[in-house]
Parts: C-alpha cells; sequence; structure tokens
C-alpha cells in the first residue's frame, strides 16, 4: 500500500518524466496521480477521517501506477 508521501512521490516522477519529454501539459497519468493525492489528503484530514476510503486509494494506486517508465 502507498503512503501519502509515496503517492505524492509518484506524481512528481510523473511529471518530471513529462517535463523531461517535452510535455506540454501533464499527461493524463500525472493529472490522475494528482487527483488521487489530494483525494487521499482530503479523505484522511481530520474534518473528514475516512482512512477506510484513503486507504483504498493508496491500496488502488500501489497496485496500478509504477514509477518505471
Amino acid at each position: 500500500m502507498d503512503t501519502a508521501a509515496t503517492l505524492y512521490e509518484k506524481y512528481i516522477a510523473s511529471l518530471m518524466f513529462d517535463v523531461m519529454g517535452g510535455c506540454a501539459t501533464a499527461s493524463t497519468k500525472t493529472q490522475t496521480l494528482l487527483a488521487f493525492y489530494q483525494e487521499v489528503l482530503y479523505r484522511q484530514s481530520a474534518v473528514v477521517n475516512d482512512l477506510v476510503t484513503a486507504n483504498q486509494l493508496l491500496t488502488y494506486t500501489y497496485n496500478n501506477y509504477s514509477t518505471d517508465y
């Protein structure tokens, strides 16, 4: 399972891959990783405190998004 920190690292790695590849905008993968990261932070916040959903999202990103390019 990912953590918020490792998910953020995946997002940054994907963004760097886009930049190095000369992309003018973030790829769909990069945008998706950012959306997952933001949703995890929201779910883990003290206001929402939905750790079940946050953990499901982190498990999903761990299983489906690698940093191999």
